[in-house]
């Protein structure tokens, strides 16, 4: 999942574009979770702390308090080297110094026009989601799910097993923290995980770092939350072997 958080200290402003992040990540069909609006530079960083996500952070350069937008930067390249910076700022005089601040600022917005600063926000969104599930796909091994509500990133080592649904071609992902019903065959996804993941049955595919007890003699694998999956006589051999 990809975290935004906006730091801003104008009310009006911060509200304004709290509304536009907001009605974006509606819309939307992405993994996103709208995280933190706030005028308090510290609030942002502890969440960062202690919530070890990649980022999409909007942030005011001029904060009116101990701590500047580019400072804040800094310090949120600290806890989340990957994440996404957007300077929004009234002041373009300014631009120049995200530079020598060494903070790899993705863009710099000038909010002097609404309709505009809506526009840049909304590509920066895309944008940065873009990124993150390309990365995380080929660095951290996520698998992508699209529901009918929105495209989720589930890290492998979180998918306990697949299983084929009761509704014809469907599948079922038993994750640590999630349970996904959604469009696709087992066949068609095997091949774009890694060997942490094997076939046992037509109907599961397990992730073998899940595998908690296999029963040779009634062909079945407890996996690490309980479940049962079945495994074929051929199958099971690979399992053990």
């Amino acid at each position: 999942m990809l975290n935004i958080y906006l730091c801003e200290d104008n009310e009006t402003q911060r509200n304004l574009m709290k509304d536009f992040i907001e009605k974006i990540v509606l819309i939307e069909d992405y993994d996103l979770s709208f995280q933190c609006s706030t005028d308090n530079p510290h609030d942002i960083l502890h969440m960062v702390k202690n919530q070890p996500q990649v980022g999409l952070y909007f942030l005011d350069i001029d904060l009116n308090c101990d701590m500047t937008g580019l400072v804040l930067a800094q310090e949120i390249r600290k806890y989340d080297p990957r994440g996404f910076i957007v300077f929004v700022t009234t002041h373009s005089e300014m631009s120049y110094m995200t530079f020598s601040y060494k903070v790899e600022a993705m863009d710099f917005i000038i909010k002097d026009n609404p309709k505009e600063l809506q526009n840049r926000i909304h590509q920066c969104i895309n944008s940065a989601y873009s990124k993150y599930s390309s990365s995380c796909n080929q660095y951290n091994r996520n698998f992508t799910v699209q529901t009918m509500d929105k495209e989720l990133c589930i890290p492998y080592d979180d998918i306990i097993y697949f299983e084929t649904s009761q509704t014809p071609h469907k599948l079922i992902l038993h994750g640590v923290h999630t349970l996904i019903e959604f469009q696709e065959k087992l066949k068609d996804i095997e091949p774009s995980l890694d060997s942490r993941f094997t076939r046992c049955h037509r109907s599961y595919l397990v992730n073998k770092n899940h595998i908690k007890e296999i029963n040779l003699k009634d062909r079945t694998i407890t996996m690490s939350n309980g479940d049962i999956c079945f495994a074929s006589a051929k199958l099971i051999k690979s399992l053990i072997g």
